[in-house]
């Protein structure tokens, strides 16, 4: 990919971030928005190495030096296009993946020249495809005649309901809560993932055909209606057990759990 060594010239340079003066007034994400020209810049700086260890340190195996590829010559839709064969949520691993631990971490130029910013260049993909028009493709022409209930709207039940109807498979997804995304929503502050990424997400699920049943708590009796009525059930029903610290003090006066403290606020920024 980079025959004259661009990342000896090329730092890795991250988008500018919102001045304290403006964060300790709103709520929103604090990165600003990179333009193409500094992304196929950024993009350039890959190695393209022939065992590339971004690729084997993520955990979905996304192929990142393809899209990095596609991105660095401009081909904004078909690298949306590939990020989507590994990833039903590029846009937003792009913005809370750990990815210095995970991909950028394993990145060959971390040694000396520092990593390709791969998190930003994920999430500028997705981000500028969505903004165009570009959507992800149905894999079938029809609907099958099965229909999968989903439990749980969160990352886990979003990526099972996107992989089944975009293969034909209806599917209805319940969930207590009145948006979906669960901790995605509910767990991550507003400047780290703002809530209209979620809610655009929801548009294209719902586009595709995906039915969302929402402040809808499953008790034993709604599941044996569920039960008779779908052909398979998949439960994702997230992780909202937080590990509570061994320190003295927790159940003092004025001590609030973090996660129900996030919930809480999310529920406030958004009613």
């Amino acid at each position: 990919m980079s025959s004259n060594f661009e990342f000896i010239d090329i730092k890795r340079i991250e988008p500018e971030t919102k001045s304290i003066k403006v964060r300790k007034i709103e709520f929103g994400e604090i990165y600003q928005t990179q333009n193409l020209e500094s992304v196929k810049e950024q993009s350039s700086r890959c190695l393209d190495c022939g065992n590339p260890y971004c690729e084997w340190k993520c955990p979905l195996h996304n192929y990142i030096p393809d899209w990095l590829k596609l991105a660095q010559v401009g081909s904004i839709h078909e690298a949306a296009d590939l990020c989507h064969e590994t990833n039903s949520f590029p846009e937003i691993c792009g913005r809370i993946c750990p990815q210095e631990k995970l991909c950028e971490g394993a990145c060959t130029l971390n040694t000396g020249y520092e990593a390709v910013t791969i998190g930003q260049i994920e999430k500028y993909i997705t981000d500028k495809a969505l903004s165009e028009g570009w959507k992800p493709k149905k894999l079938v022409e029809s609907y099958s005649k099965k229909t999968v209930s989903i439990i749980g709207a969160g990352p886990a039940g979003l990526a099972c309901a996107e992989n089944l109807i975009r293969r034909g498979v209806r599917c209805i997804v319940y969930d207590r809560y009145s948006q979906i995304g669960g901790l995605l929503t509910y767990g991550i502050p507003e400047f780290k993932l703002e809530k209209n990424i979620v809610i655009k997400r929801r548009e294209i699920l719902e586009e595709l055909g995906v039915e969302f049943v929402l402040n809808f708590e499953v008790d034993e009796k709604r599941m044996n209606e569920i039960e008779k009525n779908s052909d398979a059930i998949f439960l994702g029903l997230g992780t909202y057990e937080s590990i509570k610290g061994n320190i003295n003090g927790l159940s003092k006066d004025g001590v609030v759990e973090a996660l129900p403290y996030l919930i809480k606020n999310t529920e406030y920024l958004m009613s």
